[in-house]
């Protein structure tokens, strides 16, 4: 049987292979273009799976690499922050140590100028912030981490969470500290007094922290029966004792037998003339300590002590809240404006007044350096030796808020040195990945211009080839 050939089914198969040699010579040119092996998941369903899982790696390993020069970049901040807090600390300490020896008010005023501009300098250094937030608010970035009064009280607004770097399959890494943590360190200490009432520290844990003014005032003086003698009209807003029964007596001798007049007196002080008249009797002891009685109704011829019991109260807040004296051992007083607890013993004490109270090793660094500010000028009036204790216990409170700022840095620097590597090795891992996804998708360039040169000969010939077969002859017409 023969098989006759038409020119219509030549043209056919010419026309066939011609379309699939442009459409891979279109390929091989798109390869060379955009310099990748597969332009479509069927080019290699398998490679173009391997392509996608190597491409998530390598976006992850990019956003790690982001994450760790971002991170860094902030504890670079506050490492430098930090530095200069510490450098402002060692000068304020400088200047406590220098101070004992300065007796001139116009060289401790300038001491004084100095600190404020120490203090207002540390306020900046903790507030301080880059194009993401406050470096020292912990994990509240947004929010302004100190508020700091002119009497140096700093209240902390930020979190008291680190801040931490997340990496996707690795374990977090702390990063930036609280502020809380860095600027306000604690190394409790036994309570101080300063004053005069004889309150002392109690034995109880206090909570609060830097110094505290202790106010004791009096609210009511009453006396033992059988006198007949009286708390004064002004007695409890002008007497100054304060004592449980018998801490304080008045001697009355009546002269007169009928109550009618004689003497009176306090913790044997000068004797004072009294009436059956006298409603508001004024009377000193030698220590200056003041009482007024009414002795209208003396019993007549009394003559001898009388026990007095002067009650009174205690505050730590200015007077916004205040608590009725118990004469303990361990009374406990609670600051109002902080919620705050002082232990106080008030067995002792014995007269109205405001004594000032310190817990070493509370104050942070702004209350260090203003505490020492305000010695310098004297503003709690001490004894020059009691001035002298005081500055002595300001240095040791800079000193150790210095070590404590200087213990932060180290803590930072570890942190700088872990990302370091962790980032080292993250750009190692990239690199890796990086190589593994080039060899997947990366179009061998060489070889595919080898290729389009082969494809475009291979159409050149078929088509010569085709155009040779399809001339028509008289051999096809005699057919």
């Amino acid at each position: 049987m023969t098989i006759r050939i038409t020119q219509q089914h030549a043209i056919n198969t010419a026309r066939g292979h011609l379309q699939r040699q442009a459409a891979e010579l279109f390929d091989v040119q798109q390869q060379i273009s955009s310099g990748q092996k597969m332009q479509r998941p069927s080019d290699d369903p398998v490679a173009m799976r391997r392509a996608l899982i190597q491409k998530d790696r390598l976006d992850r390993l990019t956003a790690h690499t982001n994450s760790l020069g971002h991170v860094k970049s902030r504890l670079d901040q506050a490492h430098v922050q930090l530095r200069e807090a510490g450098n402002l600390l060692l000068r304020a300490r400088d200047i406590a140590l220098s101070a004992n020896g300065i007796t001139d008010e116009s060289e401790r005023s300038i001491l004084a100028h100095e600190l404020d501009g120490i203090l207002e300098q540390l306020v900046s250094v903790a507030n301080s912030q880059d194009e993401s937030g406050y470096l020292f608010s912990g994990t509240s970035t947004l929010v302004r981490p100190f508020e700091v009064t002119a009497t140096g009280n700093a209240v902390y607004r930020g979190s008291v969470e680190n801040t931490k770097l997340h990496l996707t399959g690795d374990v977090d890494r702390k990063a930036l500290l609280p502020g809380g943590d860095v600027f306000q360190p604690q190394a409790r200490e036994n309570p101080v007094v300063i004053g005069s009432t004889h309150v002392r520290a109690g034995s109880g844990i206090s909570t609060a922290t830097g110094t505290k003014t202790i106010d004791i005032t009096h609210s009511s003086t009453t006396f033992a029966p059988g006198s007949g003698v009286a708390a004064g009209t002004s007695s409890a807003t002008s007497d100054t004792i304060i004592g449980a029964a018998g801490v304080h007596r008045i001697q009355i001798t009546d002269t007169s037998g009928t109550g009618a007049f004689g003497t009176i007196s306090l913790n044997g002080g000068a004797p004072v003339d009294f009436s059956s008249t006298d409603t508001d009797l004024r009377i000193i002891d030698t220590q200056g300590q003041v009482v007024h009685v009414d002795t209208t109704s003396i019993t007549p011829g009394f003559s001898g002590e009388v026990d007095i019991t002067a009650d009174g109260e205690v505050s730590v807040d200015g007077g916004a809240s205040s608590t009725p004296l118990t004469f303990a051992a361990n009374q406990s007083v609670t600051d109002s404006r902080d919620g705050s607890t002082v232990f106080l013993d008030t067995a002792l004490v014995d007269r109205v007044g405001s004594d000032t109270i310190e817990f070493p090793g509370t104050s942070d660094v702004f209350a260090a350096i203003t505490q020492l500010r305000d010695d310098i000028r004297n503003t709690r009036g001490l004894s020059d030796s009691q001035l002298s204790e005081a500055i002595n216990r300001r240095v040791g409170d800079l000193q150790r808020v210095h070590d404590h700022v200087l213990d932060m840095v180290g803590v930072q620097s570890v942190s700088l040195e872990q990302l370091d590597r962790l980032q080292i090795r993250t750009e190692d891992l990239t690199l890796n990945e990086q190589l593994e996804y080039n060899e997947t998708t990366a179009a061998d360039i060489t070889a595919a211009v080898v290729r389009m040169q082969e494809l475009t000969n291979l159409q050149q010939y078929t088509v010569a080839a085709v155009s040779k077969i399809l001339q028509p002859t008289l051999l096809n017409y005699l057919q």
